[in-house]
């Protein structure tokens, strides 16, 4: 688990005549980073009393967010305690909403999930929601500790600030006042936010060593469309009203738009998701085979290239070309340290980086500084562990 980047937590420190929690949030991260870690390093790291941090460590031990867990070595004097979070206790809520399902899960302070529901999503807003609200009742009658924060994905433009969804193009649902919906029936505390931000937040605390220092990336999110989370200085790039990183509407030069028959969720059949999505994987699929009824399930074209299939490898490759078309763009334009590419397309990764990493040299002709493109570690659901960490995030940082 990698930490979110802060400024430098002595600037942070709050005195005496501050708020307490600004001083928790610290201390608790230093634990989250830099665990097995004893109390007095914590102290001479981030300049507090050690008084200060005893007094936090032990309010975050009988909240059960930390633990001890033996002695550590010592350096002339008496060994110290080492700490570290406290594992398998749920401490967060993670709400996915994706155009095929629902997916709500509760999971520790690591990121570790430790229940997770499933269930279809519906075009009937309404009714999504109540199924939501139910599923979070029932969770919060098993919760230790009350002290949690609901975190929601969803797959449109949020107004993260105010918690609006603006717009879902997939059901086309506008102006969803689902932050203040959801706290009101549950009684939580609720964070909302663009999917592909999730991601990048993920893949900012729980991503690959390549990202640890690293404060300019790019998240690529290949799902039923295509999103990007941007990564400036350490936080998320989001725009005016949350609009910033619909790439998976831009016009992608070299695409076959007059022979492509997939519309994207905006009903044009030219931006880049309805060449590069999985939606447009699956249709490709269907055409090159002669059968719509042989394979509709991304999932399956997937486990089929990876057994050696023919026209599945021929066409997630296909898919490659597309993808590196679109990432070009965003090296032109954005010139991130690295682009981190995620979703199930991760599952055929070694089959089609070649040609995604071959697609990008040949369409860039002026000099840029080298950018590292690679797979996301965050699995197949990388948009569930974007919403928990929506959820965590008000435990470690002060700010986002």
């Amino acid at each position: 688990m990698k930490r979110i980047y802060l400024h430098k937590a002595k600037a942070q420190i709050a005195r005496p005549n501050t708020i307490r929690d600004i001083n928790k949030q610290i201390v608790l991260t230093y634990i989250r980073d830099r665990a097995p870690i004893s109390r007095a390093e914590i102290a001479r790291e981030t300049a507090l009393q050690r008084s200060t941090v005893s007094s936090i460590v032990h309010s975050l031990v009988e909240e059960n967010f930390v633990e001890e867990i033996g002695a550590g070595a010592s350096s002339g004097g008496r060994k110290p305690t080492m700490l570290k979070l406290r594992a398998d206790e749920p401490v967060a809520i993670g709400v996915d909403i994706t155009p095929t399902v629902i997916n709500i899960a509760t999971a520790d302070l690591t990121g570790k999930i430790i229940h997770l529901e499933t269930f279809p999503t519906g075009a009937d807003r309404t009714q999504n929601f109540r199924k939501i609200v139910k599923r979070i009742s029932l969770i919060k009658t098993d919760l230790k500790n009350p002290d949690v924060k609901i975190g929601v994905s969803v797959p449109g433009v949020v107004d993260q600030a105010s918690g609006l969804v603006m717009y879902v193009p997939f059901f086309h649902w506008k102006n969803w006042q689902l932050k203040q919906e959801l706290k009101e029936a549950t009684g939580l505390p609720v964070s909302v936010d663009n999917d592909a931000n999730a991601v990048a937040l993920a893949d900012l605390w729980f991503g690959m060593p390549e990202v640890h220092n690293i404060k300019n990336f790019t998240s690529l999110l290949v799902a039923e469309g295509i999103g990007t989370g941007i990564i400036f200085d350490g936080q998320i790039y989001r725009g005016n009203k949350g609009a910033a990183g619909e790439f998976g509407h831009m016009i992608i030069g070299g695409a076959d738009e007059e022979n492509n028959n997939v519309v994207c969720s905006c009903g044009n059949t030219h931006c880049w998701e309805s060449f590069a999505s999985n939606r447009a994987t699956v249709r490709r699929f269907a055409a090159l085979t002669g059968n719509e009824n042989r394979v509709n399930d991304i999932n399956r074209i997937f486990a089929l290239a990876r057994q050696g299939d023919v026209a599945a490898l021929k066409v997630v490759n296909e898919t490659a070309r597309y993808l590196g078309l679109g990432i070009v763009n965003l090296l032109v334009g954005l010139s991130p340290e690295v682009v981190i590419v995620s979703g199930k397309i991760t599952l055929v990764w070694s089959l089609i980086e070649k040609t995604l990493l071959n697609t990008v040299e040949k369409n860039i002709k002026q000099k840029l500084p080298a950018t590292l493109i690679t797979a996301s570690t965050l699995g197949d659901s990388p948009t569930l562990m974007g919403a928990i960490c929506l959820s965590l995030i008000n435990k470690f940082a002060s700010r986002n």
